[in-house]
């Protein structure tokens, strides 16, 4: 009967995990088209900072709601966004919960990534102060 049980639980978890996108994206958060734009200027701010207002990155994406406003974002903010193209720097994001009203969002850049905690609060979406960086 414990084989069965633990079969059927570890299908059924299985069952409802979020896969990443055929791009190396991942996102398990429902964000509003105002949260993933506030979202997106925050790492558009961040890469202008860290790589210079004039980078460009390769975002190959599934035109998901976030996937799209950050392409955007980044553009309106002078990065250059193409796909497809090797020679620049790949962009691939996560999103990811941690419980019911906090998630995470890293961002990976070539080897360098860098992340962030966001929280809901009354329904108004905060990011925590600080922002982890690590590679490259």
């Amino acid at each position: 009967m414990k084989p069965i049980l633990l079969t059927l639980l570890l299908v059924l978890s299985g069952c409802a995990s979020y896969p990443f996108d055929k791009f190396g994206n991942y996102d398990n958060v429902a964000l509003t088209a105002v949260e993933s734009r506030h979202i997106a200027t925050d790492i558009s701010q961040f890469i202008q900072q860290t790589r210079g207002a004039r980078s460009i990155v390769n975002f190959n994406n599934d035109h998901s709601l976030f996937a799209t406003t950050l392409s955007n974002t980044l553009r309106q903010n002078g990065i250059g966004v193409t796909q497809a193209q090797q020679i620049y720097p790949n962009l691939h994001y996560r999103v990811e919960a941690l419980n019911a009203h906090q998630f995470v969002v890293t961002v990976q850049i070539g080897r360098r990534h860098f992340s962030r905690i966001w929280s809901l609060i009354d329904d108004v979406l905060v990011p925590l102060p600080t922002r982890t960086q690590f590679g490259g």
